[in-house]
């Protein structure tokens, strides 16, 4: 697996977490609601966005990732009591049982193979209480515009730094390449950070194979987090909310 391990100061710049939250929110508040307990692992939790969210509304979180600077830049900036943050390899977790687990943010395609993605959801599995829920989103790799070449500019100004990331995704058959590159500028300064990682193409096929493998349950696909049904034209996303049986 791929991790991004320096760019985690300069990640932020892709994240508008206030209109992120209010796109996703209300999903999530919904799962956190519906889980028969509030213990919560965010899996590839990167700048922590996502643990801190649900740490405010109660919930023991534990935050891992594989990336030991991700993991030091959200401790100091999303700090919160209710939070625990981990170096840990999303495949391998340990401390369960969960009452949510949480893949987001297109994670579940840096593994590599379908015996990778088998072996973690039944992993994940074992670390999932009776009755509770899981939450993963991926990229919608069968629509038409994934089989092209995709490109993202993003640029922040904070006093006299302004920082520009490009973000490039080119596909490649069932793989993608991923290359995000950071350029910080201050007054004559400048400083630059290079991240690359490939990506699976999962399909909701694959995705859904490996789930029911595991003995969980796909409840509900969608296309979006408003809850929209999944189209393999349209949507940009593949969400699945996933239960545990009861017994």
């Amino acid at each position: 697996m791929s991790a991004f391990t320096h760019s985690a100061e300069y990640y932020e710049v892709l994240t508008n977490a206030t209109a992120r939250l209010a796109r996703e929110g209300p999903l999530l508040d919904a799962c956190l609601n519906e889980a028969p307990g509030r213990r919560v692992i965010d899996l590839a939790c990167g700048t922590g966005l996502h643990a801190l969210f649900f740490a405010e509304r109660g919930a023991a979180v534990t935050a891992v990732d594989l990336s030991p600077d991700m993991v030091a830049h959200a401790s100091r900036v999303r700090r919160h009591d209710g939070i625990v943050y981990r170096v840990e390899d999303m495949r391998n977790v340990t401390g369960g049982p969960w009452d949510l687990i949480l893949c987001l943010g297109n994670s579940l395609s840096l593994l590599a193979s379908e015996q990778d993605l088998a072996a973690m959801f039944a992993h994940l599995s074992g670390q999932l209480a009776p009755g509770g829920l899981m939450l993963t989103q991926t990229l919608n790799y069968a629509a038409p515009q994934a089989a092209q070449p995709r490109h993202r500019i993003e640029e922040v100004t904070a006093g006299d730094t302004t920082v520009t990331a490009v973000k490039s995704l080119v596909p490649r058959g069932n793989r993608t390449l991923l290359s995000l590159t950071f350029f910080a500028t201050q007054r004559d300064a400048v400083d630059t950070v290079a991240e690359a990682a490939v990506l699976r193409n999962w399909s909701i096929e694959e995705l859904c194979r490996a789930i029911e493998q595991a003995g969980l349950d796909v409840r509900e696909s969608f296309g979006a987090f408003d809850r929209s049904s999944y189209d393999p034209t349209q949507s940009p996303d593949i969400i699945l909310r996933i239960v545990k049986p009861a017994s």
